[in-house]
């Protein structure tokens, strides 16, 4: 192997979680965040933060929409795309009745080609295996969650899990590589010609 070959790749993500859209109003007093990043196998973190927690934060003159805006900044290598870095968001919920409960997960697979992307992802929530189950969770406002959230990016046993969708989080995240295109991958955005 000579010594300037490129056998690397690496890619920079830097944005920010905007906003989280509940369709039917926010009824909790605060809400916050978490994420967390998960990548494949060949893929190693070289600077950023993998994981956060955002302020709390409650809907102001939209009754449907509150805004974080916590930011996102990391820079990846890796030897091939297989293994995409992708971020959980699970979004949480503090109010004096019921304490502290979950009120969805959000996964977003970041950018694979460069510039600017405005991402909207559905947030989502276990369901009770049982009546019962249902019953509890809606009286007492404490739905099932995920041992750990971040098995919805590994996908094999999705499948098993019953989910409802309520609601959406919103991410803005440019990307930007360097050496991808020496290692024969082509992540340009793609030109539109008007005619």
């Amino acid at each position: 192997m000579r010594e300037n070959e490129v056998t690397k790749f690496l890619v920079s993500f830097s944005g920010h979680i905007e906003q989280v859209r509940f369709p039917a109003g926010v009824f909790d007093d605060q809400l916050y965040l978490t994420y967390d990043v998960v990548w494949g196998e060949d893929w190693s973190p070289v600077s950023g933060l993998c994981s956060g927690t955002s302020q709390m934060a409650r809907s102001g003159r939209d009754p449907e929409r509150v805004t974080f805006n916590l930011p996102l900044e990391m820079v990846f290598g890796s030897t091939n795309v297989f293994g995409w870095p992708q971020v959980v968001v699970t979004v949480r919920a503090r109010n004096p009745l019921t304490g502290e409960s979950l009120r969805g997960y959000s996964l977003f697979l970041l950018p694979p080609t460069t510039g600017t992307h405005q991402l909207t992802s559905q947030l989502v929530r276990p369901r009770s295996a049982t009546m019962l189950g249902e019953w509890v969770a809606w009286l007492t406002g404490r739905y099932p969650e995920l041992a750990d959230p971040k098995m919805l990016a590994n996908g094999k046993d999705n499948y098993l899990l019953r989910t409802e969708s309520y609601g959406s989080v919103t991410l803005t995240m440019t990307m930007v590589s360097k050496d991808l295109r020496k290692l024969g991958y082509d992540n340009q955005p793609p030109v539109w010609k008007s005619v």
